[in-house]
């Protein structure tokens, strides 16, 4: 069976993205699948895309978002390749699927995952929520022969949206047992370690987690705070930052790509996400044995329940959050226990192989 496994676009950081990685390995666990990765590829963005060329994927170049070269570039590689099956992702690939349908006629059986509605990351492109999300539902319902959702609270949603049940399927993220070091980092030893790692949208929450660390400051409490990642919002959380005088406190470090090494060094993972489908960080935090403070949003819950393997707080509620890191900070055998619990969890559920043979049955089916 020959798949076309199509991302548009990759930042490294985002949870699809690093999906995608995994969704070109497919054929390890299934030598009868042919895997060809295709990535549309914007410049424009910058992208760390190594990761994609160390898969051997294919670029298809545009300058810009606005540079629709793509669709013909993408319909000639469809017609020589002449694949059994177009996989593809997230609201970009449903309507990047919508596309060559209308335009190049394009019919090849398509299989989407969805990863959750397209969240504007600016109030200037809020205007462009209802169209994208009304598109890529149009083509659940119609075009997809199935929609894989990565948390069971993401099927329930496109169900209430009128696609119907028998097209959409759960089957939660996951991601490799164990990984290898890569630049171990050193930590200090002698305070709370507590560490974000995610895109730098508005979604995230990242906001709150500093009006948390405002109040934890003012409690005298020894920790200190590292936020990984890139994103449209780093300058303003960086601003916030010194408005709080908080830089003592909080370490901005950028992209990483040894995010398991910071992971590793640390003693608290924190989610504050204001929307989640089924977070990769998270599942990268549960198996790297963490303590986590996690939204009860989308599949937050899904993946941990409050009080066994994490503690589950109010979406944006600064005063929350705090409280519960302070609870973490001052309780050594409340983060073990919550740590323990988390990898126990993580072992029995979300593990790649298991995510790769539910694809898989899939893709035959």
């Amino acid at each position: 069976m020959k798949v076309l496994n199509l991302i548009w676009g990759f930042t490294l950081g985002a949870g699809i993205d690093k999906c995608f990685l995994t969704y070109a390995r497919l054929n390890e666990i299934d030598e009868m699948l042919e895997i060809r990765n295709v990535c549309i590829n914007i410049l424009s963005l910058n992208s760390h895309i190594e990761p994609l060329k160390r898969i051997n994927a294919d670029f298809i170049n545009i300058k810009s978002r606005k540079d629709f070269s793509w669709v013909g570039k993408l319909a000639d590689l469809i017609r020589v390749y002449q694949p059994d099956i177009i996989f593809t992702h997230g609201f970009n690939g449903a309507i990047v699927v919508l596309i060559e349908r209308l335009l190049k006629k394009v019919r090849t059986k398509t299989i989407l995952t969805y990863h959750g509605a397209y969240q504007a990351p600016t109030k200037a492109k809020k205007i462009l929520e209802k169209l994208y999300n009304g598109l890529s539902i149009w083509v659940y319902k119609h075009v997809a022969y199935k929609t894989i959702c990565v948390a069971e609270y993401s099927r329930q949603y496109l169900i209430s949206k009128g696609v119907p049940a028998c097209k959409v399927i759960t089957i939660h993220n996951g991601i490799k047992n164990s990984v290898s070091s890569c630049h171990p980092v050193k930590m200090s030893s002698n305070i709370i370690n507590i560490i974000t790692a995610s895109r730098i949208d508005e979604i995230k929450g990242l906001n709150y987690m500093l009006d948390a660390i405002k109040i934890l400051r003012k409690k005298n409490l020894d920790f200190h705070y590292y936020m990984i990642g890139e994103g449209p919002e780093l300058t303003n959380l960086k601003n916030i930052c010194h408005e709080y005088a908080l830089d003592d406190r909080i370490s901005f470090m950028g992209f990483q790509d040894n995010v398991q090494d910071w992971l590793a060094a640390a003693d608290i993972f924190v989610i504050p996400s204001l929307s989640e489908n089924h977070s990769i960080a998270l599942l990268e935090a549960m198996r790297a044995q963490l303590a986590i403070v996690a939204t009860k949003v989308g599949g937050n819950g899904e993946s941990i329940t409050d009080g066994e393997q994490g503690l589950l707080i109010p979406r944006a509620d600064s005063i929350s959050l705090a409280n519960a890191l302070e609870k973490l900070i001052l309780d050594p055998l409340l983060r073990e226990k919550l740590a323990i619990g988390a990898r126990i969890r993580f072992e029995k559920e979300f593990t790649e192989s298991a995510m790769m043979h539910n694809l898989i049955k899939v893709l035959h089916s």
